[in-house]
């Protein structure tokens, strides 16, 4: 302070004299710089210039730097320059020139920054490949280098050797093993003598040959069957990482069997017999075409099929008989588990036999018998159905009479015949005639009939057949036998209907029960006689007068007073044709592309028997229906080719009686929805907002149903994509939101009407990344009252401005990439972020991520402590291995003699000190030339938030040497890596 104010005294005097003495004011000089880069590098020479206006020898130049005002730079006060010979890091600052013409006022001072850095460190980095490749793999390496002008020179070095590179980068598209080994690039400014610096070595290792496939299959079964599940595994011997896997079929390589090639196995969950093959597993790594293969056999085959058999009873059975059933199966060499299923329910059976007696009605219905392999999961196998019927009792008996008259006449011949109504077999039959059952009537059981060649009247009454089947089965029926007068006739109609229209053609038939061949027929039509054909009335073409009630009367011939007259049977005639009735379902006034339509024909008069052809009236020699029974045709997925007008023709009877009638159909194509963009942008970035419509061109005034898709998927409205209406808004856009956006319309109430829209493409680009870094050193981090931070916006766009943040809170905005903050407590204890903002879009860039200084300081004085520690603990060791040395007594015996520092050991426990530990896990000190301090300071930025207690403690008596050790807290001890990298740190 004292040195500032005897400066303005000065100047304020020298003013006050030169005006006295009436000299004009000296003006401001300017300062140049040779050469005039922005960066000096270390060893380089630069010179500063003091420039003035007035060319004089009278000029005096002072040169000053102004963190040292009171110290001149130069002592030779003539020359207007300033030279640095070898610059060096501590000569960056601003220096300070000021002028002065013979006795006048000295010039006000003029600033010039200078920058001093020692040149950067490239670095390899792998860009494609791996550090452990085979031959014919890709590699691509880069030197990178912090400071990144156009003028730096590359040169590639292969185990020390030269080897040819483009630039910055060292591309190997096919390897071979003479290439592997340790890579380093080195680095010289152009025109900048003295800037040469080598990178850190990059090991690359080139395998002898392609690697070894180990093939698999789980399980190992030499053969598989159908529905089993196997994984074909592929795994590479050699330990690494980032493998593809590409499965085929050596039949047909042409078609890759698996989607996910990160998965080295292949899976195929229900084996068939089509899947036995020899397969092919190819590995491929990177991006160029290295590829290995194997190949692997699998053997599939259809398990045997069991089949069931009946060894006892039949397939029809009745309560109370006894079935047994067998479950055969070719492959008899196997351990085969059965089970028994009745209508797919398991039954309770004895290996491959299912004996039932005495069977149930329960029991009846589709037996089958499925095997499965022991020890093999689904392999399972299930024979064809066995259909075992039981019917509900006793057997029903069909006794019957030939002839079957309700009465025979004596003399006539009768058979009485008896048959078990349900399907089966095997039967045996005996005939009774109560009241004596003792006495068989008939001596062949095998035939169902008795019969009586002359009956007489005594043998009118009741007979019984009994039928018998297996051991013990049987069941009875009676049948009575009378003699009466001649059965009455009825009428059938065997053609036509009992209503018709004219034209048509009827046919009636008289029958009677004894269908004896001598009767005779007449016909009556409303009690008037017409003409019929025997049994039969043929009318060819009905009229209205045949409209009233028939009856037939009958007379059996060779048998006197037996006529009978059979009940009217009434035939009704319609006046006219038919009418036909059409129409359409749904009766929508059009039909839409896809949609079912149902077109019906019905005739009014009630009537029944018709067939129904349907036909368009453009080709009415085309069926459109195959079932004419059904009224209704019905086209499934309506096309516009279907549009037209359609014809329904009835036909019934012998003579095709028909008659047709018209009906339009309309068909269209649903329209088109279009999708456009109301609001928004097509390209967006990260949270912006855009809204499209879905518009359909149909007024009509049906209500359409808007469905929407992305990429051929159907989305939904969630937290940032809202979906009202016809419109689609993304709210807040995500990088996942780009894509093809597409609606599907349809018809409400109306199925398959769907139409898709023209496709809508959206693209979304993720915001410019913010990097918040702290550009005061780490060294000066204690010692320093502000902080400088940066924020940088990874775009190439420029016109950016900065917002900081304070724990969350908007701070200041800034048209600077760089903002100080005072190096307080509290600033220690903050949190900073910033982001960039502009007025273009995008407006703003992402968040950067959070810093805190308190972590950088936490991490210092814990170094420096623990440093300190490990400093005194050798220091003492070494003052204790000298006392030893001069005060111990030597022995006779000659001792071997060991390195202090290296082997330092219980003499008694051969116990290992934690020096020689330490030593052991992290090697000997590396030389300081190999570190600097952006090194060290990429180390601390590595160390974990930790509370480390470290105490240096003594260990127990070794020999005459102490030890020592760092103890970790409980529960707040370094981590493993974070010991190491403290370590590392300390060996500079």
């Amino acid at each position: 302070m004292a040195l500032i104010k005897f400066i303005l005294a000065t100047a304020v005097a020298s003013m006050v004299l030169s005006l006295s003495n009436g000299e004009d004011t000296v003006g401001k000089p300017t300062i140049q710089q040779s050469p005039s880069f922005s960066m000096i590098y270390t060893g380089e020479q630069v010179t500063l210039t003091c420039k003035v206006k007035e060319q004089s020898s009278d000029w005096k130049f002072y040169w000053y730097k102004t963190s040292e005002k009171s110290k001149p730079l130069n002592s030779d006060t003539s020359k207007s320059t300033y030279t640095i010979n070898s610059a060096q890091v501590s000569d960056s600052g601003t220096y300070m020139c000021q002028v002065q013409k013979g006795n006048s006022s000295i010039s006000p001072e003029v600033n010039h920054d200078l920058t001093v850095k020692s040149p950067p460190e490239p670095k390899i980095t792998q860009t494609s490949g791996w550090e452990r490749v085979f031959p014919g793999e890709k590699v691509t390496l880069k030197c990178v280098i912090l400071d990144k002008p156009t003028d730096w020179n590359y040169v590639w070095l292969l185990n020390n050797n030269p080897v040819a590179g483009s630039g910055d980068t060292l591309t190997i598209s096919s390897i071979k093993q003479g290439q592997g080994g340790h890579y380093t690039c080195q680095t010289e400014l152009q025109n900048r003598p003295k800037t040469q610096v080598k990178s850190s070595s990059f090991t690359l290792t080139v395998y002898a040959g392609n690697p070894n496939l180990l093939l698999g299959k789980t399980p190992s079964y030499s053969v598989f069957y159908v529905g089993e599940q196997v994984t074909l595994t592929c795994e590479v011997q050699q330990p690494f990482s980032e493998w593809k896997f590409f499965w085929y079929k050596a039949s047909d390589k042409s078609k890759q069997l698996n989607r996910d090639t990160s998965t080295s196995s292949y899976t195929i969950n229900a084996v068939q017999v089509s899947d036995g093959d020899t397969y092919v597993c190819q590995v491929k790594r990177g991006d160029g075409d290295f590829q290995h293969e194997e190949n692997f056999d699998l053997t599939v085959k259809s398990p045997p099929e069991p089949k069931i058999s009946q060894t006892s009873g039949w397939d029809r059975v009745f309560p109370g008989e006894k079935v047994t059933l067998k479950c055969e199966i070719p492959d008899k060499s196997r351990d085969w588990k059965y089970v028994w299923l009745l209508n797919n329910n398991p039954v309770a059976g004895s290996g491959d036999t299912l004996n039932i007696s005495p069977i149930n009605q329960g029991q009846g219905g589709d037996y089958t018998c499925q095997t499965e392999l022991q020890n093999r999961p689904k392999t399972q196998k299930l024979s064809p159905s066995f259909k075992l019927i039981v019917y509900a009792g006793k057997p029903t008996l069909r006794q019957g009479q030939n002839p079957a008259f309700s009465v025979i006449y004596p003399g006539e011949q009768v058979t009485l015949t008896c048959e078990v109504q349900e399907q089966s077999s095997d039967w045996k039959y005996h005939w009774y005639k109560i009241p004596d059952k003792s006495n068989h009537l008939n001596s062949d059981t095998t035939k169902s009939s008795y019969t009586i060649n002359s009956v007489q009247v005594s043998d009118g009454g009741t007979y019984v057949c009994r039928v018998i089947r297996g051991e013990n089965f049987q069941h009875e029926v009676n049948h009575q036998l009378t003699v009466k007068s001649p059965p009455q006739p009825n009428i059938i109609q065997t053609s036509g209907w009992d209503r018709v229209f004219p034209g048509e053609k009827v046919i009636l038939k008289c029958e009677i029960p004894d269908k004896h061949m001598d009767w005779k027929y007449m016909w009556l039509l409303n009690n008037i006689p017409v003409v019929g054909s025997g049994d039969t009335l043929n009318i060819s073409s009905i009229n209205h007068n045949y409209h009233g009630n028939f009856t037939c009367q009958t007379e059996l011939q060779n048998r006197p007073m037996t006529q009978v007259k059979s009940p009217s049977f009434t035939l009704t005639v319609y006046a006219g044709k038919p009418t036909l009735l059409l129409g359409q379902e749904p009766a929508y006034s059009v039909i839409y592309t896809g949609e079912q339509v149902t077109l019906t024909c019905k005739v009014q008069e009630q009537s029944s028997g018709w067939k129904y052809h349907w036909y368009n009236i453009t080709d009415k020699s085309k069926h459109l229906n195959s079932d004419t029974t059904k009224s209704n045709y019905t086209i499934n997925a309506a096309q516009p080719s279907d549009d037209g007008t359609y014809v329904c023709r009835v036909i019934r009877g012998e003579n095709d009686f028909q008659h047709e009638v018209n009906r339009n159909l309309t068909v269209k194509n649903p329209p088109q929805p279009k999708v456009s963009l109301t609001s928004g942008w097509d390209t967006l970035f990260t949270e912006e907002e855009m809204t499209v419509k879905c518009e359909v061109s149909d007024t009509s005034g049906e209500r359409w149903k808007k469905t929407w898709f992305k990429d051929s998927q159907q989305i939904f409205s969630h937290a940032h994509v809202n979906m009202t209406g016809n419109r689609l808004s993304i709210l807040s856009a995500k990088q996942s939101d780009a894509g093809s956006y597409t609606c599907l319309t349809e018809l409400e109430k109306r199925p398959k009407s769907e139409a898709t829209s023209t496709t809508f493409s959206l693209a979304v680009h993720a915001r410019a990344q913010t990097v918040l870094t702290l550009e005061t050193s780490w060294t000066d981090i204690m010692s320093v009252d502000t902080l400088t931070l940066k924020c940088e916006v990874q775009d190439e766009t420029y016109g950016w401005n900065y917002t900081w943040y304070k724990d969350g809170v908007f701070e200041v905005s800034t048209n600077e990439e760089r903002y100080s903050v005072k190096a307080t407590e509290e600033t220690f204890e903050s949190e900073y972020k910033c982001r960039g903002n502009r007025t273009e879009r995008p407006l703003y860039s992402s968040f950067s991520e959070g810093f805190r200084a308190n972590k950088l300081v936490l991490k210092r004085k814990i170094l420096l402590a623990f440093s300190g520690c490990v400093v005194c603990s050798i220091v003492l060791l070494i003052i204790g291995c000298i006392v030893l040395r001069v005060t111990r007594k030597p022995e006779k015996k000659e001792a071997v003699k060991e390195d202090l520092f290296i082997s330092m050991t219980n003499s008694k426990t051969e116990t290992s000190s934690p020096l020689q530990e330490y030593l052991k896990e992290n090697g000997p000190p590396v030389d300081k030339g190999e570190h600097n301090e952006s090194t060290a300071s990429a180390a601390m930025d590595e160390i974990k938030d930790a509370v480390v207690d470290v105490d240096v403690l003594p260990a127990k008596n070794t020999g005459g040497f102490t030890s020592f050790q760092v103890e970790k807290s409980a529960g707040n001890g370094l981590k493993s890596e974070e010991h190491d990298e403290s370590a590392a740190l300390l060996k500079k």
